[in-house]
């Protein structure tokens, strides 16, 4: 029981840490070297935290028009969309630490997530819009070049777009009249 109660303190403060540390990297200014690289840690921690909210509003995508289906046949009223959680982990070479990003940019970025896994939106789409948001907190930072979100769905396009391309190649050559007969 005590054990409970000092971890969920620790738990507090790590998370108070975070959104501190955000909002200290809002106000620094000058452009001392320490400042540069407190920024950049936020800046990467910020990224990594819209990752994960951007692919939590994916999934749980699913699982709400699961359980809208779910109470739609029960004729229940359809339940609350979720959202995303304010605070998330990421693990750095050395721990995992709590991120902390503002609940707008948070919110957009997992709506975002949600209309991209629905098919609402297409992956250009998503992916623009996604770094409009990554473009915002880089600014509310104030790092010089904004990073660039969600670079797994980029990473999953790109190849995705080479496999593609490959296949076609592969179905041309198959076309093509054997010079041996």
């Amino acid at each position: 029981m005590a054990f409970s109660i000092l971890k969920n303190r620790a738990l507090k403060k790590a998370m108070e840490s975070a959104k501190m540390s955000y909002i200290k990297a809002t106000k620094l200014s000058g452009l001392s070297r320490e400042s540069r690289i407190f920024k950049a840690r936020i800046a990467g921690r910020s990224k990594a935290h819209l990752d994960k909210v951007f692919i939590q509003g994916a999934e749980s995508s699913e699982m709400y028009q699961e359980a809208c289906l779910a109470a739609l046949s029960e004729g229940n009223e359809r339940p609350s969309m979720p959202s995303p959680k304010p605070f998330q982990t990421v693990k750095t070479k050395t721990e995992t630490v709590y991120t902390y990003v503002p609940a707008e940019f948070a919110q957009e970025m997992f709506t975002l997530g949600s209309l991209y896994q629905s098919v609402s939106i297409s992956p250009n789409e998503a992916l623009k819009m996604a770094q409009e948001v990554a473009d915002r907190v880089s600014f509310d930072i104030g790092i010089e070049e904004p990073f660039i979100a969600v670079q797994f769905l980029r990473d999953e396009l790109a190849e995705s777009a080479t496999d593609a391309g490959h296949d076609e190649a592969s179905e041309a050559e198959g076309d093509l009249p054997n010079s041996n007969e």
